[in-house]
């Protein structure tokens, strides 16, 4: 019986490995396993890129596993039923697979997980996927945040190809305590997985922007985004994408794009819930605005645009007040099913990543028909969206040429006109825009379609 509290870390830890890969070969649907030994616990990863790179091995002790004695020492490790459900969820998502890589002097625990590289395995680049970073605690389950990956980096999948770029979907989860910018081995480490996983990527939740500058500094240029990078962060394009798709949205359902006599329930002020916010304003919206921490973001919006126009509420009473769109700019999962019969909104569209509580395509689809059932106008959020991933994009492939300004008609193009034509399509078949987004962007991801990289919408 699986437990909560079942490790793949640990294991690696009790082994001695420093890593970990799981690889499932779709076509013979068949799991291999590989766990390696490559590096010393004194190996100094604060001289990343100046000593050694991500391809050198930094071990007398090399050893490699292959997958018959490791799941051997899975199984006598009581962590067979963990492997298999892992392995599970690989399967439902076409994923293919997970890499982990273990500092154990510092207790970094990073997963890159990885989805389908077809569009990417074509683009002559270095890169063949695209994904960020996000932070976790060490005292979340393990499982959790595995879970939170493989979710996201299918969903980045789909991401990359809504937005024409060739790159398949990843998404590197870590679990550590928080990086201080003084913190060079830990920065060194999080470069290293970020070359060694031939993806580019960039802080999400619980990095900050400037530990971006400082590593695309010091270790590689794979990490993108940042205080001081050509384009900022990714939360203000993002934000603005996600502006477009709600005025889509409610001239869809309300028969107006005029948002003066709107109500809008921001849930997170963050990198992109704020500039969203200030988005909405400008038009005229009134928000009602939760946040977990941090309320001075709170008071320097009501300050801005006054008190009338922004009114705080407590967290959970963010999915009960009444409000024509609820945009979650947080954590994932707070789309549940015991929550929706609550809702009073008709609106849902936001910025959060995996706002639906739910393992599988065919459990969100589900919960997007009760959704609309409900009469309730949900997208699935990597569908409108992609403003953070291009922005990624125009700073690797562009570098100092890269501008906001020269992005913005791609994201109009994308979160304004195709959303539309989605809304209107799925209208007209009688579909959730989800079930038929999910049908278009599949034949995409997996047939290997010939993206061209352009400025060009």
């Amino acid at each position: 019986m699986m437990n909560k509290s079942d490790s793949l870390f640990d294991f690696m830890g009790t082994k001695g490995l420093t890593t970990l890969e799981i690889f499932y070969n779709q076509k013979q649907d068949r799991v291999f396993l590989r766990g390696m030994r490559e590096w010393d616990d004194n190996v100094r990863f604060e001289r990343y890129s100046i000593d050694f790179s991500m391809e050198d091995i930094l071990t007398e002790n090399y050893f490699a596993i292959g997958t018959e004695t490791m799941v051997l020492e899975l199984t006598k490790s009581g962590l067979k039923d963990y492997l298999e459900y892992v392995e599970q969820l690989i399967r439902e998502r076409r994923d293919h697979g997970i890499e982990f890589y273990y500092h154990r002097k510092k207790n970094i625990r990073a997963m890159y997980c990885k989805h389908v590289n077809t569009l990417g395995i074509k683009n002559r680049r270095q890169a063949i996927r695209a994904g960020a970073m996000r932070r976790h605690e060490l005292s979340e389950s393990e499982i959790d945040v595995i879970i939170d990956g493989l979710n996201i980096a299918q969903a980045m999948a789909y991401k990359n190809a809504i937005a024409r770029i060739p790159y398949g979907g990843s998404k590197i989860l870590v679990q550590c305590d928080p990086v201080e910018l003084d913190d060079f081995e830990s920065m060194g480490f999080l470069a290293y997985v970020t070359d060694r996983s031939r993806s580019f990527t960039g802080p999400d939740m619980n990095f900050e922007p400037e530990m971006a500058d400082i590593i695309r500094y010091k270790f590689t240029k794979n990490y993108t985004d940042g205080r001081e990078s050509p384009m900022k962060t990714s939360g203000v394009p993002t934000a603005y994408g996600v502006y477009f798709a709600i005025k889509e949205a409610c001239d869809f359902v309300y028969g107006d794009r005029d948002l003066s006599h709107r109500r809008v329930a921001v849930q997170g002020l963050g990198e992109v819930g704020y500039p969203l916010a200030e988005y909405l304003l400008g038009d005229g919206a009134k928000l009602l605005v939760t946040v977990r921490a941090n309320l001075s973001k709170v008071k320097s919006l009501q300050q801005r645009w006054g008190e009338g126009l922004v009114e705080y509420v407590e967290p959970e009473e963010i999915y009960t007040v009444d409000a024509d769109v609820f945009s979650p700019c947080a954590m994932g999962g707070v789309i549940t099913k015991d929550r929706i019969d609550t809702f009073k909104f008709k609106i849902i569209l936001g910025a959060a990543n995996n706002q639906l509580k739910a393992t599988s395509k065919e459990e969100e689809i589900e919960l997007a028909r009760e959704l609309a059932g409900r009469g309730i106008l949900f997208v699935i959020d990597w569908a409108h969206n992609p403003g953070g991933v291009l922005c990624a994009w125009m700073e690797w492939v562009y570098q100092e040429e890269a501008s906001f300004e020269k992005l913005k008609p791609r994201i109009e193009h994308i979160c304004r006109d195709d959303f539309r034509r989605l809304l209107e399509e799925a209208e007209e078949t009688g579909k959730t825009p989800t079930e038929l987004i999910y049908e278009k962007v599949e034949d995409l991801v997996f047939s290997g379609a010939d993206f061209h990289e352009s400025l060009n919408p």
